[in-house]
């Protein structure tokens, strides 16, 4: 049925056929990862279905994930599978369709839509979206203007107005019915006491799929306090234009770094500091300085101060001849994560309200940026290492040995160790992938203990291992091989069987900068002297030749 011409030739997806204790009769290439997890026996799920159709029932597996390795990294992949029983029973048809990219397309859009609910509600009071009557369908969870989230769903917006809101002329114009895009427009409306507040709102309108206009969608945020305040009435609307400035700046900025140095670049002028730095807290104490403008206060001032902030202080403020501070606290999820330090010079205005309110209000992004570059810095980490053993990946390791030869190329030498594993096949066909993967983890083990601080271990992929000892002649590679050789003897414990043990094949080649020698070329000495060692009867160490410029090796 498979072959050129039979019934599943032009099927679009995986197909395969299964006999009984899950032999794999027969299957298309796209079902080859399905076979693979059938033959290795791992999952009771699939083979549960595969004898309900042996038994005339038919089953679905939404989805079967398939994990494997590709080039040393872990892939995941998932199958929505449906098993029929086929030919009176005796065969169980597998019909698989690949829904990784559906998948991974599902979990971005949450990651995505969980990203914008925390920035709405780090940079809003509330948000809000209405129908085409102008009533709320929904509202911020911890609700608006004093009334609950249940009390203004299914509630005319144009209810809250005033009736002499300045701003407002009718309901055409007001932004919970937007037609057309509103930015930062004030309104006027009444709380659940009866208090009359003044919001900023922001709107944009909502069509269907036939362009028809269906409603609104906005935040807002309460500007009651500044617009009573006449006298400051000027100096707090430039408050409010820089904060939007600041905020849309961030949002824009998709590299968390250049994120911190912008924001800390805006807010010198604008609150005519002296000098403003942006921190990590780690464990509670003053890490290093993410981002700064002009002169930054005293460290060790700052430290001092931060054990203030460590015990839920939000905010820290010091006077002293040279100047005034000025720390705010930043926070993701109710986690405080870094500060923000603003410090005017002796002779300068003293702290407004307007300015506690504008580090307060960017304290939020840039507890966010925060988050954000320390997830950024945690994905490079593991992008360079191997997810098991804990070691360098292949990427990890040439990046760094390209670093360690180049910052000093006419003086670094050492020796590049490339070890394969004996046997190791058999270990997995005999005991199964956790054992062998236990065995990888000995590997790993016995290798961290032959290494100094300069050097550099990895896990290449599969069952390949490299090390690179730095300053090491050929005779301490020798010594460094024997003892490898030795450590490895309590590897015989993991064998597949008394005349298969499983041990190491060990490649050796020596480098030394000024003879000029490449990396690609450094790997080649040491793969074929490893595949030596292999001839000799495994277990063993073999030294490559000496590099020769002229011809690769002497």
């Amino acid at each position: 049925m498979l072959s050129a011409g039979g019934v599943f030739t032009q099927f679009p997806g995986a197909v395969l056929l299964a006999g009984h204790n899950g032999i794999v009769l027969d299957a298309n290439e796209l079902a080859e990862p399905i076979g693979q997890v059938l033959q290795s026996g791992q999952n009771e799920e699939l083979r549960g279905a595969i004898q309900a159709a042996l038994a005339g029932n038919s089953a679905q597996i939404n989805p079967l994930v398939v994990r494997g390795a590709e080039r040393g990294t872990v892939v995941e992949r998932a199958f929505d599978v449906v098993v029929l029983p086929w030919a009176g029973s005796t065969v169980a048809l597998l019909l698989g369709r690949d829904v990784t990219l559906e998948r991974r397309l599902r979990a971005a859009l949450v990651e995505s839509r969980q990203r914008y609910k925390d920035l709405v509600e780090i940079s809003n009071d509330f948000a809000w979206e209405t129908d085409t009557a102008g009533r709320f369908v929904f509202v911020s969870p911890r609700g608006a203007l004093g009334y609950p989230a249940s009390e203004l769903v299914g509630r005319l917006a144009r209810d809250l107005l005033l009736d002499s809101a300045p701003l407002i002329d009718s309901v055409e114009t007001s932004p919970f019915t937007a037609k057309s895009t509103v930015e930062a427009a004030e309104l006027w409306v009444r709380g659940a006491a009866g208090e009359q507040l003044c919001l900023l709102s922001t709107a944009l309108p909502l069509t269907s799929e036939g362009g028809a206009w269906i409603g609104a969608r906005g935040v807002c945020r309460d500007i009651t306090g500044l617009r009573c305040q006449e006298a400051d009435l000027a100096e707090a609307r430039n408050r409010e234009r820089l904060f939007s400035y600041i905020v849309n700046m961030v949002r824009r900025e998709l590299d968390p770094a250049r994120m911190l140095d912008a924001t800390a670049e805006a807010l010198m002028p604008a609150l005519a500091l002296a000098g403003l730095s942006i921190h990590a807290l780690v464990d509670g104490a003053l890490g290093t300085a993410l981002a700064q403008s002009g002169k930054p206060a005293q460290s060790d001032l700052l430290a001092s101060l931060v054990k203030q902030l460590a015990e839920g202080r939000p905010a820290v403020e010091l006077q002293d001849p040279s100047g005034e501070l000025l720390l705010r606290a930043t926070r993701f999820r109710d986690k405080t994560n870094g500060l923000l330090c603003a410090w005017r010079a002796s002779g300068s205005p003293r702290w407004a309200a307007e300015d506690r309110s504008l580090l307060d209000n960017i304290a939020g992004q840039v507890g966010l940026a925060i988050e954000q570059l320390d997830r950024q810095t945690e994905m490079a980490v593991l992008s360079m290492t191997d997810p098991l053993t804990g070691l360098h990946n292949r990427r990890g390791f040439i990046d760094s040995l390209e670093h360690c030869v180049g910052g000093e190329a006419s003086k670094v030498k050492g020796a590049l160790f490339y070890i394969d594993l004996d046997n190791f096949k058999r270990v997995n066909d005999t005991h199964g992938h956790q054992t062998g993967d236990e065995a990888l983890l000995e590997v790993a083990a016995l290798m961290k203990e032959q290494i100094r601080g300069d050097d550099l271990a990895a896990r290449l992929g599969g069952d390949e291992f490299a090390l690179f000892l730095c300053g090491i002649d050929r005779a301490a590679a020798e010594r460094k091989g024997e003892l490898l050789l030795k450590a490895a003897e309590r590897l015989r414990g993991f064998s597949g069987d008394a005349a298969h043990p499983l041990g190491l094949s060990l490649g050796v080649a020596l480098y030394d900068a000024r003879t000029g020698e490449g990396l690609d070329s450094l790997f080649r000495r040491a793969d074929e002297a490893m595949y030596g060692a292999k001839r000799a009867g495994k277990h063993s160490l073999n030294l490559a030749s000496d590099y020769d410029r002229r011809g690769g090796r002497k």
